[in-house]
């Protein structure tokens, strides 16, 4: 599998791509986003691609402007994440909360401030 990271992309480079080779950019947009997803943890691949199916549907149905595309992403984003900021606040209300594991730590003395 190929290591994929945001340092890779070079934006003018893809800015250029997607103007003057739409397919080509189109092909290696996908291209590297499945070699990142296939890079994530096994656990999470299954939810990484449902969400990728969701953002190229949206993607298709704005394909004739990209802003509209880019605004309905970005509410899909917000809507997830009001969920889940819904699912904390119930749980907290609930009285119920993840398992906190116990901490160890090496606690280092500070002298007290002397007063002045």
């Amino acid at each position: 599998m190929t290591d994929i990271s945001i340092c890779e992309i070079d934006f003018e480079v893809w800015a250029s791509l997607a103007s003057s080779e739409p397919q080509s950019f189109e092909k290696l947009r996908r291209d590297k986003i499945s070699a990142l997803i296939n890079n994530s943890a096994k656990c999470n691949q299954h939810r990484l691609r449902c969400l990728q199916w969701r953002i190229d549907k949206i993607r298709d149905k704005n394909k004739d402007s990209p802003m509209a595309s880019c605004l309905a992403i970005s509410e899909l984003m917000w809507d997830t994440f009001q969920h889940l900021s819904d699912l904390l606040q119930d749980k907290a209300e609930n009285g119920l909360s993840a398992h906190t594991p116990a901490m160890q730590a090496n606690i280092i003395p500070f002298p007290a401030k002397p007063e002045i």
